[in-house]
């Protein structure tokens, strides 16, 4: 059985820190084997998207939306065309989220579920023992 795993590492965005209203998190256009593995969308549909079922490290179900905001492609007036990974923002707060930390995401072959988990970055320097503030952020990078 082959499983995959992907991880993104948080921003301040994504934690929810910055208090603004965003529509989940970006997936790029350019990342077609991540969209793969969430599951195909059809863009001849307006706005189309899939439920994608969770359990989390706690074996919480948890629902997420695979969403491909496309009304650029489908209204005069439209703007958007991007893919989006949506109903994150609970989960991230039960589970204390910080810019930084990492959200995984994977999938056994053959399951119909996908594992989510937090994984918490401890922020701080080995050596010193210094919080840093400096994040590289990534997209989603597949681990396995």
């Amino acid at each position: 059985m082959t499983k995959k795993t992907y991880r993104k590492t948080l921003s301040a965005n994504d934690a929810g820190e910055t208090k603004s209203h965003q529509a989940g998190m970006l997936i790029p256009k350019a990342d077609v084997e991540f969209r793969s593995f969430l599951g195909d969308l059809d863009p001849t549909i307006k706005n189309p998207r899939r439920t994608i079922h969770c359990l989390d490290e706690h074996g919480e179900e948890i629902e997420l939306q695979f969403i491909y905001y496309n009304n650029k492609l489908h209204d005069e007036t439209g703007t958007r065309n991007e893919f989006r990974l949506t109903c994150l923002t609970g989960y991230l707060r039960q589970s204390g989220a910080k810019s930084g930390d990492e959200l995984e995401l994977s999938k056994d072959e053959g399951q119909e579920f996908f594992k989510l988990r937090l994984i918490a970055n401890s922020h701080s320097d080995e050596d010193t023992g210094e919080t840093s503030n400096r994040i590289v952020l990534r997209g989603w990078r597949r681990i396995h």
